[in-house]
């Protein structure tokens, strides 16, 4: 899995800021002080790192901010990053909506995930409990995890294709959609290429509204009124066959092969050493940070005694 000399730096920013963090907090401790702080309660893998660097493309403090709030939604949810574990709740996801998730693939001429979603499917009001949430909420992140299972698809980006034929009021939830962005959405390492709609009724248009509110700028790259050129049918008919349960065992045997593929990688990749240029740009950098926090805190101490 290649990466840009420009791509490696951003991963390699992005893990010495953690490590950094980690070690501050691990001295604090030693020291007898609070280190309740730390932003980071473990380093990442290098292919996290990766990620986080190609998703913000080399913006080190939303990386950050990313890393924290993710690592958060793990504690949250208990989330322990397993393929076993990303089976059971990604079950437990269909149990809750079935067929809401229709199809993901990887389209290799391309480098990058194709998933096909039925948004008639949608049912927020069957998530309602702590567990229903998990599987949700866990659900979606192993689908978001097993859609970046490759370098290429990080760089690359997701490919959604939704079915709105047949939308409702029932299917439309705002608190719903803004827990899923504020807890997961908006901090998943995530590049989305194009998300297309297709027959878009009333009903979709209030739930683009909604998003909009809710997503903002994110929410521009959604394709409302789209249509398959030679067909009119619903695209999940493209997909049930010969039969459902045929369907079903097709997208289970795919998920997995491809969540294995996603935690092989983060198992097994290594970032290469910084060179000696780099370190020595690190350091200067380093230290730069270092006096002008200094700076920072003999001014607050100035003020103190002028007060």
């Amino acid at each position: 899995m290649a990466m840009s000399d420009t791509e490696i730096r951003w991963a390699l920013e992005i893990k010495r800021a953690v490590r950094e963090e980690i070690d501050r907090g691990k001295d604090s401790s030693k020291n007898n002080q609070e280190a309740d702080d730390c932003r980071f309660r473990r380093e990442l893998s290098d292919f996290e790192y990766s990620q986080y660097a190609l998703s913000t493309k080399g913006n080190l403090e939303n990386a950050l901010d990313r890393i924290e709030k993710m690592m958060y939604f793990q504690e949250e949810y208990n989330i322990i990053d397993t393929v076993e574990e990303g089976m059971a709740l990604l079950e437990a996801f269909s149990k809750l909506m079935p067929w809401f998730l229709v199809s993901v693939e990887f389209a290799p001429e391309f480098g990058h995930f194709v998933s096909v979603l039925d948004y008639a499917k949608l049912n927020p009001k069957a998530v309602d409990f702590p567990a229903d949430w998990r599987a949700w909420l866990g659900g979606f992140y192993y689908l978001l995890q097993l859609q970046h299972s490759n370098l290429s698809a990080c760089r690359q980006g997701m490919v959604n294709i939704c079915e709105c034929e047949g939308m409702g009021y029932k299917n439309i939830n705002v608190d719903f959609f803004y827990r899923t962005w504020s807890h997961l959405g908006e901090f998943y390492p995530h590049m989305y290429k194009e998300v297309s709609w297709l027959h878009t009724p009333l009903e979709s248009n209030l739930l683009y509204a909604s998003f909009k509110n809710i997503m903002g700028e994110f929410a521009s790259i959604i394709q409302v009124g789209c249509h398959f050129s030679g067909y009119d049918g619903r695209i999940d008919e493209m997909f049930k066959v010969p039969s459902e349960a045929d369907a079903k065992l097709r997208l289970d045997v795919q998920v997995e092969s491809y969540l294995r593929v996603r935690y092989y990688h983060q198992s097994s990749f290594v970032l290469p050493e910084p060179t000696a240029e780099q370190q020595q740009e690190d350091e200067a950098s380093s230290m730069m940070s270092s006096s002008a926090e200094s700076d920072e805190d003999d001014n607050d101490s100035d003020g103190e005694e002028m007060m």
